[in-house]
């Protein structure tokens, strides 16, 4: 078992995850006695991978489990043996002789099992050297009469770990026995296969390349997210911010954060940067020249890539970059590699002596990019052509392309030669690595930072120091306001950043009325930039009141905008725009806008990447489009990751993307851990986030006083700082739906109340009206009025239809269906719990889907919908809710198809429809049912 789980074992349910029980001798699994009622327990971040994999291998198929060091495959294997009712398990220790491993495999058998085996198989199965000399096929033909000697007593799985030490010809005879055995009844298999041990004469970890070429499911173990790691870690009493840095440092590899942790835990602070490089000491030794080669270019280039290096050093260095991976020294990000832990690139550097080091970054320059990569490098080899004013002018354009981390060395690097221009370039540089979150270089620029003595580059400063630590800003901005007292520009730049600060804090009022004087400063200084900046802050801290005025002050801004600065577009007005449309629910628009944002984004703008991403995870969750949630979520995460970016923002773009088109559980655990953080960091920002998405994920699980709890603390936090906008955040329509399930009607009708009063004031957002209208339903149905509860609960679903929310249809037609119920027409009830049903159906919202299934389970087909009760003798109470939705429809002059796509349904169910319509209103044609409806009035 991997290190880092023995530290778990003791934090699981049960006395022991994992049985080994003897069974008539055999080593054999069976832990029905070993687990409490709630069921096996599931390492943290693999519980969906666990039931994947156990379902596969339970329906006799062959699942191989692949992950470097530290990874958890070994506790991974356990686990799915865990929840199995007769397994057998094996591990291969070592590479041994041809034979070896079948034999090996043979032993873990009970000897009645082996006894049923001809003499001659049996000792061709056990004698290692009679195993050794025998032909694959023979050796195949005494394994499958094993497992099909075990699989005749009962079907079982069989579980082997460490399968990188199966020596071939073992390999080779139980691919042919589990071609035959394998199969629903009869045998599973899942199998591990982890880094073999460098290769002596190569110094490479062996391709396991052979191995995926056999025909079976092949998994690679995912890294941890942050909020898997921070889970795992501080259940054993590790400070989440500690949790935090050891994700990072590790690259979300379990194994590796636990060791970095535990040794942060046991040293004082100025002992854990020895400890860092000690350990980055060890993990290198052993590591042959070739390897240590590409590892060292890596350490020395300013963003790796692997096709930078496999022009450097061919199939050497994809052999190289293999065995760090497979040895946990190195992960990739996206298009980018990252030496793990960070001390590392230091570690390997240290003991290259200076001229290979020249030799190394001349190298890298031959091999640059571009020409502004080509001077950093240069820079650092010493190349007596590469003057200051020309890395200056590198870090400029670097920077006007987005690239803030690599201008701020370029900056720096110019800065060291001591140049008159020392003090402005001291200054762009700290502003350029504070918004390229450039770590490496930040701790140097704010050191030298202390020298600037000019009112415009101290004040800069400041303001930059501020964008990187907002916790005590006032005597800082007083300072700077007096230093820029004479200079309206430099004004409007500490009362705009002030603004920023308290939008960020919920000082909404104050920080309207400094962006508003921002505004006029900037004007007067003759700067329309930030005099946008101004107004686009001015028209967020509005919004967020929830004051109609917001749509004119970013449109003034939207006006006055030039180009989107790089590595800004996410406080540009043009994204604060799309946001609106959001909150709007313009879905095209705002997707539209942020697809072509993200486009534009440079290369290394990490914040603008994560933000523009995490909007538009929020489109397709609001249409629904689970699948594509998460896709675009893990893009955000791995940029985050890449970029160094606060995990607060990755952990609620996973929240939004897991309430969609994950899992109502991972939803709750995600945001539990986000509130957490919040609460320890002071963010009333995303405490708020998270909170909306933890009430909501729990109202789904059934978790009423969690979500009413969740909910309630909301809105004593939107009541104490002012914030009136239902739009964006939109947990109000849940907290009514939640109150009033609680009992708690009266403070559900109060919540209700306010939100129709904000949707008045913003004229906008019909997706709020919609679950209004449901939560209105809700309330309703718990004071008994059900009439009115299905008037409004039907009018949310059509809306929504129009509208094309899906996820809002769907939630309104399970109103519908409970109301319904409650009202004894079983057959209406479950035509709307089928409408649903039929509107999630295309879209992959997996929680959703798996709620209505759970609330409804035995949902009739669609066509085959009667009502049981019809309502007195109005021919379109005789209808049922699809019937009427088509009618409408018909009667605004819709066609069969646009009547199926407006409603989610087949062309074929609108034609036989309208032929039960006809049938139970006696009417023969569409011009009649036109008229009934019209006739009919409000429908």
């Amino acid at each position: 078992m991997d290190k880092w789980w023995r530290g778990r074992a003791a934090l699981l349910p049960s006395a022991g995850y994992v049985g080994v029980v003897r069974e008539g001798g055999a080593t054999r699994v069976n832990l029905a006695a070993h687990h409490d009622s709630g069921g096996t327990p599931a390492p943290v971040g693999r519980a969906r991978l666990l039931a994947s994999v156990t379902a596969r291998v339970l329906d006799g198929q062959a699942v191989a489990i692949h992950g470097p060091r530290g990874m958890g495959r070994s506790t991974f294997l356990d686990l799915v043996a865990s929840g199995l009712p007769t397994v057998v398990v094996v591990r291969i220790a070592r590479l041994g002789l041809p034979g070896h491993g079948a034999s090996v495999i043979a032993q873990a058998f009970d000897a009645a099992t082996l006894d049923e085996l001809p003499d001659s198989m049996r000792l061709t199965l056990l004698d290692t050297q009679r195993a050794g000399s025998t032909d694959p096929t023979r050796l195949g033909d005494a394994l499958t009469e094993l497992l099909t000697a075990q699989a005749a007593h009962a079907p079982f799985v069989l579980v082997i770990d460490d399968a990188q030490h199966l020596d071939e010809l073992s390999a080779l005879a139980l691919r042919a026995a589990a071609a035959r055995s394998l199969g629903p009844g009869a045998l599973g298999m899942v199998i591990g296969i982890g880094p073999a041990d460098p290769s002596p004469e190569t110094g490479f970890v062996p391709s396991t390349t052979y191995a995926r070429e056999v025909p079976v499911l092949h998994i690679d173990l995912p890294s941890f997210a942050g909020a898997d790691t921070v889970e795992m870690l501080t259940a054993v009493g590790v400070p989440t911010d500690t949790a935090l840095w050891a994700h990072r440092e590790s690259g979300g590899n379990p194994g590796l954060a636990h060791e970095i942790a535990e040794t942060a835990d046991l040293l004082s602070p100025a002992s854990i940067s020895r400890a860092e490089y000690s350990r980055a000491r060890e993990r290198v030794q052993g590591l042959s020249k070739t390897v240590l080669t590409t590892l060292r270019r890596i350490a020395a280039m300013h963003q790796p890539t692997i096709s930078v290096l496999t022009t450097l050093g061919g199939s050497d260095a994809v052999a190289s970059i293999r065995t760090a991976k497979h040895l946990s020294l190195l992960v990739s990000e996206d298009d980018y590699l990252r030496l793990t832990p960070g001390a590392l690139g230091d570690v390997l550097l240290e003991s290259v002596d200076s001229d290979e080091l020249i030799r190394l970054h001349r190298e890298l320059a031959e091999h640059a990019a571009n020409p502004a990569l080509a001077r950093y490098h240069l820079a650092l080899a010493g190349d007596p052509g590469t003057s200051p004013s020309d890395l200056a002018s590198s870090a400029s354009a670097t920077a006007a392309r987005g690239e803030h981390d690599l201008a701020a060395q370029l900056y720096l690097i110019a800065a060291d030669a001591g140049t008159p221009e020392r003090a402005e370039w001291i200054t762009c540089c700290l502003e350029n690595a504070v918004i390229g979150k450039e770590t490496r270089v930040l701790h140097r620029a704010i050191e030298s930072a202390a020298e600037l003595t000019e009112p415009h580059q101290r004040v800069r400063a400041d303001l930059a120091l501020l964008e990187l630590d907002a916790s005590s800003p006032d005597e800082i901005l007083i300072a700077a306001m007096h230093a820029s007292e004479r200079y309206p520009e430099l004004q409007a730049r500490v009362l705009l950043q002030r603004a920023r600060i308290l939008l960020g804090t919920h000082d909404l009022r104050t920080a309207l009325e400094l962006a508003q004087r921002a505004v006029d400063l900037a004007a007067k200084a003759g700067r329309p930039d930030l005099e946008v900046d101004a107004l686009t802050v001015a028209a967020a801290a509005s919004h967020t009141l929830g004051e109609g005025s917001a749509r004119g002050l970013i449109e003034q801004a939207s006006a006055l905008a030039g180009p989107t600065r790089p590595g800004q577009v996410h406080t540009s007005a043009r994204y604060i725009a799309a946001r609106f449309a959001l909150h709007d629910d313009d879905l095209r628009r705002a997707r539209s806008e942020f697809v072509d944002m993200l486009d534009g984004v440079g290369p290394d703008a990490g914040y603008d990447t994560v933000h523009v991403l995490r909007s538009l995870v929020e489109v397709v969750a609001r249409q629904g489009r689970g699948r594509e949630a998460l896709e675009l979520a893990g893009r955000a995460t791995r940029a985050a990751t890449h970029f160094d970016t606060p995990v607060a923002t990755t952990w609620y773009i996973e929240a939004i993307a897991e309430s969609v088109g994950g899992s109502f559980e991972r939803a709750a655990t995600v945001s539990a851990r986000g509130v957490e953080l919040a609460r320890q960091q002071g963010d009333e920002r995303y405490l708020r986030r998270q909170l909306a998405h933890l009430g909501l994920a729990r109202l789904h699980l059934d978790g009423l006083d969690e979500a009413v709890a969740a909910f309630r603390e909301l809105r004593e936090i939107d009541a104490a700082s002012g914030i009136g906008d239902m739009t964006s955040l939109r947990w109000h329509a849940d907290g009514v739906t939640a109150l009033a399930l609680a009992g708690e009607v009266d403070e559900a009708r109060e919540v209700l109340a306010a939100i129709r009063e904000a949707v008045d004031a913003w004229d906008g957002a019909p997706g709020v009206d919609i679950a209004a209208d449901r939560a209105e339903a809700e309330i309703c149905a718990a004071s008994g009025d059900l009439d009115e509860a299905r008037r409004l609960a039907t009018r949310s679903a059509t809306q929504a239809a129009e509208r094309r929310l899906p996820i809002e249809e769907a939630r309104s037609l399970v109103t519908l269906a409970h109301v319904e119920r409650r009202a004894r027409r079983s057959g209406r009830s479950r035509e709307a719990a089928a409408r649903a049903r039929e509107v999630l159906r295309p879209l992959h919202a997996e929680p959703w889907t798996a709620w209505v299934q759970a609330r409804f389970p035995d949902g009739a087909a669609l066509h085959t919908l009667e009502p049981e009760e019809p309502e007195g003798q109005d021919a379109l109470a005789l209808l049922t809710l699809t019937e009427q939705q088509v009618a409408g429809l018909v009667a605004d002059g819709a066609s069969n198809r646009e009547i199926a796509q407006r409603l989610h349904l087949s062309v074929k169910t609108v034609e036989g429809t309208l032929t039960r319509i006809y049938r139970k209103t006696g009417l023969r044609s569409r011009t009649q049912l036109a008229a009934l409806v019209l006739g009919h009035g409000s429908r």
